[in-house]
């Protein structure tokens, strides 16, 4: 590789920036177990804290991913609380999560579940997502359904 191409490439990686996930701060873990850690942040204040440390290091992860059902307990309430810590410590709300997998209504799917109940409780949960977002200015929303992973195919 010639010695201008990677200049370039050096110089492309001071402009990169890394978002980091709100979760990955916390006692995290799959549906077979939780790993817990010695002073995992219990809450979103404790999250944005460690984010910004990290960010302080790297230099590289100044926004931080955020869950809403773990992040924003008291829903559109919990706004201004994440907004005033992300601008005391000086890190960017990042993308909103939805939670449409974690509780047991969506065991059967989210947008896919065949009550309709869910199907719309699921679209009020997006929405809600939504405002939360732009209260927030964040730019993306980030949707991940599981819908189908948890068993095969439709209920029986």
């Amino acid at each position: 590789m010639q010695s201008a191409q990677m200049e370039r490439i050096f110089r492309s990686l001071d402009d990169i920036q890394i978002e980091l996930p709100s979760w990955g701060f916390a006692n995290t873990g799959t549906r077979f177990g939780k790993f817990l850690q010695a002073a995992a942040a219990t809450t979103i204040e404790e999250k944005i804290r460690d984010a910004a440390q990290v960010h302080s290091v790297t230099g590289v992860c100044p926004s931080l991913a955020l869950h809403v059902q773990w992040d924003f307990p008291e829903g559109l309430a919990s706004v201004r609380g994440v907004k005033a810590a992300c601008k005391l410590h000086n890190i960017s709300p990042g993308a909103i999560n939805p939670n449409l997998f974690e509780n047991q209504i969506y065991k059967h799917g989210s947008f896919g579940n065949p009550d309709p109940a869910v199907r719309a409780q699921a679209l009020q949960h997006v929405f809600d997502s939504i405002a939360i977002a732009h209260e927030l200015n964040s730019r993306d929303l980030s949707l991940w359904f599981a819908d189908g992973s948890t068993i095969p195919g439709p209920p029986i």
